[in-house]
């Protein structure tokens, strides 16, 4: 939940930008499109489709298929192929980290506090026992065949890591694939553009660690373009809570089981789509102080923000193009 866009675009057909915007997923929603008469069409097909994702991958609701397969651990469940494809990212984010970002810390996130919506947690949660974390490589042993899934036994999926940013992904692609319009959608701060072949729209992309400071115009806001693919934000500073006196967030470490530790407030990174630079976001502030050296070994462009207000960039982030809104 970090990074919203503008409603406006730069294109060289000159289209005029219209957005949307409304709550879904237990986040904010924002989708710009080319205009209003492509709203009127685009808005609704959107909401569908994260309506789908939520009955689908919430582990906040009983009859999404994820809760069906968690409570069936260790035996196969036939699940809608949304929620194959969300795992599928799952696997492949905690596969390419080599386990930073791992989708098997269900059972922690419940323990920590995080049982329910982030809206119903309030300001503080009544402690539980915490379960070690995961050993070995768990997520290794989650099966799929078709549309049906084994969850290893005694393992919780949880698919707040990549979720928001797959129905990122999913919405950009049926609005292109089924309206055939040049869009860009933000869910809870992981942005999805994508266009028709052919088609070049580029929409700036106001970037902060938490969606107030962005509407406040805190410090650390700037603006930046994207064209095509995935820019995301992962923040310590939006979803915290004080669980048996000590303060708790949302990101995990899966190596301690605990709230990953380290200098930085925020990370955003561009990738090949919203899910691939949510991945690389996660997985910097888990990693701390090795993360810009682990991001720019992987040719990502990052913008690192650090507890005390600075900023480091690793080397293929557009400095160029970075903005400061007034």
């Amino acid at each position: 939940m970090t990074a919203a866009y503008a409603p406006h675009a730069v294109d060289p057909r000159s289209v005029t930008s219209t957005a949307r915007s409304w709550r879904a997923l237990g986040t904010y929603i924002e989708l710009s499109v080319e205009n209003e008469a492509a709203a009127a069409e685009a808005a609704p097909l959107a909401a569908a489709v994260l309506d789908d994702v939520d009955a689908a991958c919430s582990r906040f609701r009983a009859d999404s298929d994820l809760v069906r397969a968690n409570q069936a651990a260790g035996q196969w469940v036939s699940v809608s192929p949304i929620l194959i494809g969300a795992l599928q990212v799952a696997l492949r984010a905690a596969h390419t980290t080599e386990g930073l970002v791992d989708p098997t810390l269900g059972e922690l996130m419940i323990a920590g506090g995080y049982d329910r919506t982030f809206s119903q947690i309030g300001g503080s949660v009544a402690p539980h026992a915490l379960p070690a974390p995961p050993t070995g490589s768990a997520w290794g042993d989650v099966l799929l065949d078709g549309t049906k899934v084994k969850v290893p036994p005694g393992v919780s999926l949880d698919l707040g890591a990549t979720g928001k940013a797959y129905a990122a992904d999913l919405v950009a692609l049926t609005l292109v694939e089924q309206l055939g319009i040049a869009c860009a959608i933000s869910v809870g701060g992981d942005v999805r553009a994508h266009a028709p072949e052919g088609v070049e729209v580029t929409w700036p992309v106001d970037v902060a660690a938490d969606l107030p400071t962005l509407r406040a115009g805190g410090p650390g806001v700037c603006r930046v373009p994207l064209s095509a693919g995935g820019l995301a934000t992962s923040s310590v500073t939006a979803r915290r809570w004080v669980r048996a006196g000590a303060a708790w967030h949302h990101v995990l470490d899966p190596r301690t089981g605990r709230p990953a530790v380290g200098p930085w407030l925020a990370v955003t990174a561009y990738g090949a789509c919203a899910a691939d630079a949510n991945t690389a976001t996660t997985a910097a502030l888990v990693l701390g102080g090795d993360a810009p050296d682990w991001l720019s070994d992987r040719g990502v462009g990052a913008r690192l923000l650090a507890s005390d207000g600075s900023i480091r960039r690793t080397p293929l982030w557009p400095t160029e193009f970075e903005e400061f809104p007034a």
